[in-house]
C-alpha cells in the first residue's frame, strides 16, 4: 500500500505541475437486472443508454429529457442525469452549458457512482474554455485538482498516459495490480487501451478474466476494443460466445462493431440469428450497422429475412434505414404493405420515413394508395407525417380537403399536426374551411386550437360567428370553454343569448360553467335573470 501512495503521490505531482489532460471519459453504465426490466421508467432508461450507445446524442438528448420529466424518484435518475451531462458533452455545441451541467451534477449528486467522471470530464471541459479563451475557468480547474485526492489521482493518470512510454504504462499496471479500490481499477482499466501495445493488452485480457469487480471488467473490454488486433477480436469473441454476464457480452458486440472491420460480419450476422436472448440479437444488429461496408448492410438483410423473432427482424429494420441504403426502399415497401407481422409492418413504415428521400416518400404514397383497410392507410398517412417537408405536408393537405373517405381525411389532419407549427397553423383553418368532410374538419379545429392556443379566442370567435353547421358551433364552443379564458365569455354569453339552435344555446352555457370564473359566473347570472324575467313576463 506505501509503494501505491509513492506511485500515485509521484503523478499527482504531474498533475499539479499542469502536465495532466483529461480526455473524454468514456464510462459503462450499470446493468438494469431482470426483475426491473419491466417497470416503465426502467424500459424508458434502457432506450436512453441504447441512443447512448449508438451515438445519438440529439435523440440521447430528447429521450433523458423526457424520461427525468416523467421518473423524477426513479432508482435510474443519477444515471439519466450523469448522461444527460455526457450527452451534452458529446454534442459539443455549447461547452459551457455542459460544463454547467456537470457541475450541478457533482453538486447534488457529490457521492455518486458517476461523481469522478463528470469531476474528470469538467477538468476536461475547463481546459478547453480557457484554451478558447475564457480564463475565468482557469480558477475553477485549480480548485478543483486541489479540493480531493479523487480528482487529483484521476488527473494524474490522465497525465500519466499522455506521458507515454514503457515505464509510464508499467506504473500504472502498479498501481492497477496494488489497488483494492474498484472504481481506481475501473480507470486504469479504461486508459490502458489508450497504450496500443502487446503489453497493455495483456493486462486487459487478464483484467477481462481475473477482475472480481464487473464494472472493472467492462471497462477493460473498452480498453481491449481500443487496441484493435486479432488477439482482441478473438477475447472479444469468446465474451460473447461464453460470459454469462449479459451486460459483458453487450459491451463485447460494441467493441466489435467500434472496430469497423468487414471480418467480423459473419459472426455478427450469426450471433444475431443464433441468440436466443432477443437483447444479444439487437446488439449484433446493431454493431453490424457500425461496419461501413456494404457486406453489413447485405448481411442485415439476411438476418431480415431469416430471423424468426419479430424484435430482432424490426432491429434490423432499424440498422438499414439508418443507413439509408438505397437497395432497401423496395425492401421496406413490401414488408409495409405484406408482411404479417403489424409491428413488422409499422417499422418498415417508420423506417421509410426516417430515410428522408425522395424516393422513400415515393414508396410511402404507393403504400398509402395500395392499403385495403383504415387502418392501413392511417399508418402510411401517419408515417408520411413523420417524413415531414414542404412536399409531404402538401400532400397531407390535399388528403384533408378531399380525402376520399372520412377516415383518411381525419387520420391526413392528425399527421399534419406533427410537422404544422404555429407560424404555419393558419393551414388547419384552410381546411376547417374547405375539407368536405365534418371529421376532417373537426380534427383541424382542434389542431388549430392547439396550435393557437395563447390566441385561440381571437382565433376562434370569428369561425363561431361565420359558422353555419350547428356541430361545428358546438366544437367550438367546447374548445372556447376549455380554454378557461375570460375573454371568450362575451362570445359564449351572446351565443347564449341568441344563438338559432337551443343545442348550441345550451353549449354556450355549459361553456360558460367551464370556465369557472367571476366574469363567466356572473354572465350565467345574467341568462338565468333574463330568463326568470322573461318567464314573469309570459
Amino acid at each position: 500500500m506505501k509503494r501505491i501512495k509513492i506511485l500515485i503521490g509521484l503523478i499527482v505531482c504531474l498533475a499539479m505541475a499542469g502536465v495532466a489532460g483529461t480526455a473524454g471519459v468514456r464510462p459503462v453504465p450499470r446493468p438494469i437486472g431482470a426483475e426491473e426490466e419491466q417497470t416503465p421508467d426502467a424500459k424508458q432508461y434502457q432506450a436512453a443508454y441504447l441512443l447512448v450507445l449508438e451515438e445519438k446524442w440529439e435523440d440521447a438528448a430528447k429521450t433523458l429529457d423526457a424520461f427525468i420529466q416523467a421518473y423524477p424518484k426513479s432508482v435510474w435518475m443519477v444515471d439519466a442525469r450523469y448522461w444527460k451531462c455526457y450527452v451534452l458533452d458529446k454534442i459539443g455545441e455549447e461547452p459551457e452549458k455542459a460544463f454547467k451541467a456537470y457541475q450541478e451534477f457533482v453538486k447534488a449528486y457529490p457521492s455518486s457512482d458517476w461523481a469522478d467522471e463528470a469531476r474528470a470530464n469538467m477538468i476536461q471541459l475547463g481546459r478547453q474554455l480557457v484554451d478558447m479563451g475564457k480564463r475565468e475557468y482557469e480558477a475553477v480547474i485549480k480548485s478543483m485538482e486541489k479540493s480531493g485526492d479523487d480528482e487529483v489521482t484521476m488527473a494524474a493518470l490522465y497525465a500519466l498516459r499522455d506521458s507515454g512510454g514503457e515505464s509510464a504504462l508499467q506504473t500504472m499496471i502498479d498501481i492497477y495490480d496494488q489497488s483494492k479500490n474498484s472504481r481506481l481499477r475501473s480507470r486504469i482499466a479504461g486508459i490502458l487501451g489508450d497504450f496500443k501495445s502487446p503489453k497493455a493488452f495483456q493486462k486487459l485480457a487478464e483484467i477481462v478474466v481475473k477482475d472480481p469487480s464487473p464494472e472493472v471488467r467492462r471497462h477493460a473490454l473498452d480498453g481491449i476494443a481500443e487496441i484493435k488486433t486479432p488477439e482482441a477480436v478473438a477475447i472479444l469473441k469468446d465474451i460473447v460466445q461464453k460470459e454469462p454476464s449479459l451486460e459483458a457480452r453487450r459491451s463485447a458486440l460494441q467493441a466489435l462493431g467500434e472496430m469497423n472491420d468487414p471480418i467480423l460480419i459473419p459472426f455478427l450476422k450469426q450471433t444475431a440469428l443464433g441468440a436466443t436472448n432477443e437483447e444479444i440479437a439487437r446488439a449484433a444488429i446493431y454493431s453490424l450497422g457500425e461496419i461501413k461496408f456494404r457486406d453489413a448492410g447485405v448481411a442485415l438483410q439476411q438476418i431480415l429475412k431469416e430471423a424468426k423473432s419479430a424484435e430482432t427482424r424490426r432491429a434490423a429494420i432499424h440498422m438499414m434505414a439508418e443507413r439509408k441504403e438505397p437497395e432497401s426502399l423496395d425492401l421496406f415497401q413490401s414488408l409495409a404493405m405484406n408482411d404479417p407481422d403489424p409491428d413488422v409492418r409499422n417499422t418498415a413504415l417508420s423506417s421509410l420515413s426516417e430515410m428522408k428521400s425522395k424516393e422513400s416518400l415515393t414508396a410511402l404514397k404507393a403504400i398509402l394508395a395500395a392499403a385495403k383497410n383504415e387502418e392501413s392507410r392511417r399508418e402510411a398517412l401517419m408515417a408520411i407525417g413523420e417524413f415531414g417537408g414542404p412536399e409531404a405536408e402538401a400532400f397531407l393537405v390535399a388528403t384533408a380537403l378531399s380525402g376520399a373517405d372520412e377516415e383518411s381525411a381525419q387520420a391526413a389532419v392528425e399527421a399534419l399536426t406533427d410537422i404544422v407549427d404555429e407560424a404555419h397553423a393558419d393551414v388547419f383553418l384552410q381546411i376547417f374551411k374547405g375539407a368536405k368532410h365534418s371529421e376532417a374538419r373537426k380534427a383541424a379545429l382542434e389542431a388549430l386550437a392547439e396550435k393557437k392556443e395563447k390566441a385561440v379566442v381571437k382565433t376562434l370567435a370569428p369561425l363561431l360567428k361565420d359558422e353555419k353547421d350547428p356541430e361545428m358551433r358546438k366544437a367550438i364552443i367546447s374548445i372556447l370553454g376549455d380554454s378557461k379564458n375570460d375573454e371568450a365569455v362575451p362570445i359564449l354569453l351572446e351565443t347564449a343569448k341568441k344563438d338559432s339552435e337551443i343545442e348550441v344555446r345550451t353549449a354556450a352555457v355549459s361553456a360558460l360553467g367551464d370556465i369557472n370564473t367571476p366574469k363567466s359566473r356572473e354572465a350565467l347570472m345574467e341568462i338565468l335573470k333574463k330568463k326568470i324575467k322573461d318567464g314573469e313576463d309570459r
